[in-house]
């Protein structure tokens, strides 16, 4: 058949702005289903089930991701940009983050950085240039026009503003003192122009290893002296003058190298600083949030080392494969004041009471201390309960400047006998644990603590290797301030006791905290020594090394190896759209289902019926839009929290497998839990049975969707590789999905799932473009030129912490969708949106989250929200091998962290208070919604968020934009 795809869209219908009328228009209208979907189908299944190969049979294109799609249609075919200046582009934006970020910890530090009109400090200040005979004034300059290095020094050419061209003259470096911004501009583009030369001689002067790490360290105070933005400047100068050096200036090439390296080395030095502390601030901020008891920092003033790599930071330990820790003690004591009277308290089992009445260790090392449990009828404030109620003490990560790597020094003054935290970690079996200590032996570090104090056997080991607490960064010493002794709590499985460091003596503050890798509990124990010791391999002599400086791989077994990524983006929308237009023959003579068809978005909306004996034609009657979701805990994140409005769904089932599969029975859990109402069966992969076989399933599958949402819906076989079935496919569609009512008259409101840059790096200032928008209108009507506001818009902190936020106003300068111009975009399907906007603020999915609309006409700003909630019954996607127990949600607790959807925006929330279905949760990022929208709700479950409820908002807290 011949194909219509590529063709201009003369043959769409016409949008025209100046005969637009919101009132006339529906799903149906002409003018909006030429060139738009006003339909949304959603595709549920598992991936195998060929969801894909459907939505591509029926639309004759891939499903892709919004950026691709948009991105396609919106630029033009470019020429590969040379990786020099890629790489150029990329450093100029890492620049600008670390700049600020200089700026920023010199207020905080009240450090009085130099100005940009200290290039030549040493130089005074040029007298101002004036004109004979004019009346005393600044020449004010226009523009830089070129560079040259003559005399030993730097000259710029200058074009004078009000003056012509025969006025320009070349002036020194001084007398720009006045005018950075010009001169910053000038660099910059003399930058881009000659950048792969000035890269060059970037590598030709670093010889000497004179961007090594320990070259950088030897200058870490300088940092702070010079903002970077100046060091750019006065490095770029003097790269430029190397490139334009003159034979008869040779006198000067030593000199003019010197001061090129060594502003080389300072400004790698400190863009590396301001990168490092950007990295540990976060890491810090990370600790806090897991960590809440006391407050951590993290402090490097030794070197460039940044955060650890593979490191979880966990609270308390958490069971390896083959381990199960029982924390339902099966005895507790009945003292309601436990202390060293109570006869019977748990603490007296070893024969004496642990703790004073200060909290204090009383009892020897090697003496096991036997805490409080639920079981106990005492309070938490209870005198014998110290370890379970976690450190107390502020502590600091540092970098040691003896070559130990991380150390941990205390902030205040530890008395002796003090609990200082518990030593945390994995807990594995012996047989992993001599398979790791293998691997640990090899790279020469220390992660393993045996449990051996009830048995020689040990039968299980600590590994703080890539999970653990503070601990994992306490270095080795052989005259150690703390030391450890085993106390079982709510755990009474005698082998596996927690590791508690005291203090053994009055510690300073500032002082490094430290305990014996080695350490004996009696002087008999030679032999369980010697078995640590040929784990641990330690080394008096030498500086052990921190178990963050070392890589290794993690165990198969190990239950975090997803939990490592957790510091990656919350969200990931992965919702693919692909439109498709579905038509039937005008003739009624046309037998059915021939009589209807499908194509592409961009097909013409009437051509000549394909049979050779039917002279009608095929006539547009849908335009729809298919969203895909592979997993089913973000599609119902995302159609519960209005992310998209979903008007039906095709479920599809494999036919070459039973039914059901554990996965069919969650995605008909997310049909129903969204209360999708019009939903076709597909039994997809027909070509690859038999005809008894898919008899057989599909009573299966009618047997399955008895008394569900989905009781009744069609089931239709299809072979979506043959295109097998698929008119008949588009014309339950057509059917069985009614058109759905939109609302074109309010004003305009969408929201944004991707946005981006389609400007080319190094393109003219006159040829950029804005950026662009891309997301799905929820009501309304966006036209070409319309004045838009974007909300939150710019989300930032005020001087108290407070969150505020400043919206974006610009003007959209085109519409499309998928191939389709646009004049005028209505509800329904995917629209990308060309506006004036800053592209920097739209590159790389900045303005995800955010809605956009009619300027005065959006929701109110809330950072914190009052929802009335419904939680599920059971996690799905959770395999529990038959514990209904560890599948069950739980309700909402205070302070408990969750991930909110609330329309395209997923950001961090914290319970600060709930009451029967109501919940008022604080947002780590204000969201532009209303009272009434839908928001979901995840839980960290097994290190991944599970969807465990949704609601809708009833109030809650909003902020006032700040004006521009």
């Amino acid at each position: 058949m011949a194909s219509n795809e590529g063709r201009a869209q003369s043959n769409l219908h016409q949008q025209d702005l100046s005969k637009l009328d919101v009132t006339k228009l529906s799903a149906l209208s002409p003018e909006v289903i030429s060139r738009q979907a006003t339909i949304n189908i959603g595709t549920i299944g598992h991936v195998a089930h060929g969801k894909s190969t459907v939505v591509k049979a029926i639309s004759g294109v891939q499903t892709v991701r919004f950026k691709n799609e948009l991105e396609r249609n919106i630029t033009i075919k470019l020429e590969r940009v040379s990786d020099t200046l890629i790489k150029m582009f990329r450093e100029r934006r890492d620049e600008i983050e670390e700049n600020n970020f200089q700026e920023k910890i010199g207020r905080a530090n009240k450090t009085n950085l130099p100005s940009d009109n200290e290039l030549t400090p040493d130089k005074p200040p040029a007298k101002k240039r004036k004109k004979e005979k004019q009346d005393p004034q600044e020449f004010i300059i226009e523009k830089i026009l070129d560079f040259k290095f003559k005399d030993g020094k730097e000259y710029f050419f200058i074009k004078w503003k009000g003056w012509p061209d025969d006025d320009n003259s070349w002036e020194p470096l001084e007398h720009l003192d006045n005018c950075r911004d010009i001169l910053r501009a000038f660099l910059l583009d003399e930058e881009q122009k000659h950048c792969r030369e000035l890269d060059k001689l970037k590598e030709s002067i670093s010889f000497d290893q004179l961007l090594a790490e320990d070259k950088f360290a030897k200058r870490l105070d300088e940092f702070g002296k010079a903002t970077l933005k100046t060091l750019k400047e006065k490095l770029l100068i003097k790269l430029l003058s190397m490139r334009t050096l003159r034979v008869e200036e040779e006198k000067y090439v030593v000199d003019l190298v010197q001061d090129a390296r060594d502003t080389l080395q300072l400004y790698v030095m400190t863009r590396k600083r301001c990168r490092q502390l950007m990295d540990l601030q976060q890491w810090e901020e990370y600790l806090n949030q897991v960590d809440k008891v006391k407050k951590l920092s993290v402090v490097n003033e030794f070197d460039l080392t940044g955060p650890p790599d593979n490191f979880l930071y966990i609270n308390e330990c958490i069971p390896g494969a083959g381990v199960t820790i029982p924390y339902d003690p099966p005895i507790g004591c009945d003292c309601t004041t436990c202390n060293c009277r109570s006869k019977s308290c748990c603490g007296m089992q070893a024969g004496l009471f642990a703790y004073t009445t200060k909290k204090r260790l009383r009892v020897a090392q090697g003496t096991p201390i036997y805490e409080c449990n639920k079981a106990c009828k005492c309070s938490s404030e209870c005198n014998n309960r110290v370890v379970q109620r976690g450190r107390s003490m502020k502590l600091t990560i540092f970098r040691t400047p003896n070559g130990c790597g991380w150390g941990v020094k205390t902030e205040q003054k530890i008395f002796q006998g003090q609990f200082v935290c518990q030593y945390v970690g994995e807990i594995i079996t012996f047989e992993e644990a001599e398979k790791r200590g293998r691997e640990y032996d090899a790279n020469g570090l220390t992660y393993l603590f045996d449990l051996d104090f009830n048995s020689t056997e040990n039968p299980y080991t600590v590994d703080a290797c890539n999970l653990g607490n503070v601990s994992h960064f306490i270095n080795h010493s052989c005259d150690p301030n703390l030391g450890v002794w085993v106390v079982w709590a709510n755990c009474l499985d005698p082998n596996l006791p927690m590791l508690a460091l005291f203090a053994m003596r009055d510690i300073a503050a500032g002082e490094e905290i430290t305990f014996d890798y080695l350490q004996r509990s009696s002087e008999n124990d030679e032999e369980r020594s010697a078995k640590k010791n040929q784990r641990v391999s330690v080394d008096s002599n030498q500086g052990l090394p921190s178990p963050s400086d070392g890589t290794t791989s993690i165990s198969p077994v190990s239950p975090v190896k997803s939990g490592l990524n957790q510091n990656r983006s919350l969200r990931q929308l992965t919702e693919c759209y692909a439109n498709a237009k579905i038509y039937k023959c005008d003739n009624p003579k046309c037998p059915r289902p021939t009589s209807f068809i499908s194509g592409g978005s961009s097909k013409d909306d009437s051509f000549p019926c394909l049979r050779p004996a039917c002279s009608g034609r095929f006539q547009l009657i849908r335009h729809v839009s298919f969203v895909d979701c592979p997993g089913h805990d973000i599609l119902m994140a995302t159609m519960l929290n209005g992310a998209a409005v979903m008007d039906a769904a095709l479920l599809l089932i494999a036919g070459n497998e039973s039914c059901p599969q554990p996965q069919t029975s969650e995605h008909l859990a997310a049909i129903e839990i969204m209360k999708l109402k019009h939903i076709l069966i597909l039994q997809n992969k027909i070509d690859l049975v038999k005809e008894g076989q898919a008899k057989e399933q599909h009573e299966q599958i009618v047997k399955f969707v008895q008394g569900t949402v989905a009781d009744g819906a069609p089931i239709i076989p299809i072979s979506a590789q043959l295109k097998y079935n698929i008119e008949v496919l588009c014309e339950y569609i057509t059917k069985k999905i009614p058109v759905p009512m939109r609302d074109f008259t309010s004003p305009p409101r969408m929201i944004v799932i991707r946005s981006f840059d389609v400007n080319k790096p190094g393109c003219e200032v006159d040829d950029l473009r804005g950026g662009v928008a891309g997301g799905s209108i929820l009501q309304g009507v966006l036209t070409v030129g319309m004045e838009i506001e974007v909300r939150p818009g710019l989300v930032s902190k005020d001087a108290e912490g407070k969150l505020t936020c400043r919206p974006i106003f610009s003007r959209i300068v085109s519409l499309f969708a998928e191939q389709n111009e646009l004049q005028f975009a209505a509800p329904g399907g995917l629209i990308g949106v060309g506006t004036k906007i800053e592209p920097t603020l739209c590159r790389a999915d900045r303005l995800v989250g955010q809605v956009l609309g009619a300027v005065g006409a959006l929701p109110g700003i809330f950072v914190k929200l009052e929802v009335s909630y419904y939680l599920l019954k059971r996690l799905l996607g959770v395999r529990t091998e038959g514990d209904k127990k560890a599948a069950k949600v739980q309700k909402l607790t205070k302070n408990e962290a969750l991930l909110v959807n609330i329309g395209s925006l997923s950001t961090g929330g914290r319970v600060i208070a709930t009451k029967a279905d109501l919940a008022k949760i604080a947002l780590t990022s204000p969201v532009c919604t209303e009272v009434g929208e839908k928001v979901a709700l995840s839980r960290r479950v097994e290190n991944h968020w599970r969807l465990i409820g949704w609601g809708q908002i009833q109030g809650g807290e909003t902020i006032e934009p700040l004006k521009n």
